[in-house]
């Protein structure tokens, strides 16, 4: 298996974000380093794209791929991706980043370079695809869907990012979620983060684990 990182949200100026990055890039020369960047939502004029290539330009690294899952969607660029160091799956709406990896059929893709070793990068609605489902999500925006709710299932969990960001209802919302279907929900706020290897969960700053038993 290889490692997964998630972000609540990349901020710079958080030592506990400072602390994932470290250990993102532990050991490895930046220079050297290759990411595969997959945006959440169409980014024709790569405004978003842009902005990432400029926080990894910060730690040294140069070597960025642009895998569209859009209009500029090339299955023929799936070796490529897979070839990187890193694979980020940006911020964005979870729900349609998830429909949009299910339609390009890339979630194969993702589960394999993991189960080989590689190590994925997830931000907000990117580190949401990891988890067991964007049933959360569906839980905000009212909807009672049942089908396609499933994400990646990489860990055994779902992941809240932006917990200082949610009101009090919607967090109360999640807790009787917990308690009605038994999941495990690890929330993080802006700036912090988890590292999963190895079976491992290391947890990074203020995050809570909601669980039916107690927490949070």
């Amino acid at each position: 298996m290889g490692r997964l990182f998630f972000y609540s949200d990349q901020v710079l100026d958080s030592l506990h974000n400072r602390c994932l990055d470290d250990v993102l890039f532990e050991g490895k020369s930046p220079r050297e380093i290759k990411i595969g960047y997959i945006p959440s939502t169409e980014d024709k004029e790569k405004k978003y794209f842009h902005i990432k290539k400029q926080y990894y330009h910060m730690y040294g690294v140069e070597n960025i791929l642009f895998f569209d899952l859009y209009s500029e969607f090339d299955p023929t660029k799936i070796d490529e991706l897979v070839s990187c160091d890193i694979i980020h799956l940006s911020a964005g709406d979870p729900i349609a980043f998830r429909m949009a990896l299910k339609e390009r059929s890339i979630d194969q893709v993702l589960k394999d370079y993991y189960t080989n070793g590689g190590t994925i990068v997830g931000v907000s609605g990117g580190a949401v695809q990891l988890g067991k489902s964007t049933k959360l999500f569906h839980l905000f925006i009212g909807s009672n869907e049942q089908s396609d709710i499933d994400a990646l299932g990489l860990v055994d969990f779902e992941y809240l990012p932006h917990y200082n960001r949610w009101d009090d209802a919607f967090k109360e919302k999640v807790k009787d979620y917990v308690q009605t279907t038994g999941t495990i929900v690890y929330a993080g706020n802006d700036g912090d983060g988890i590292i999963v290897e190895n079976g491992e969960i290391r947890l990074i700053g203020d995050i809570v684990k909601i669980t039916k038993t107690g927490g949070a």
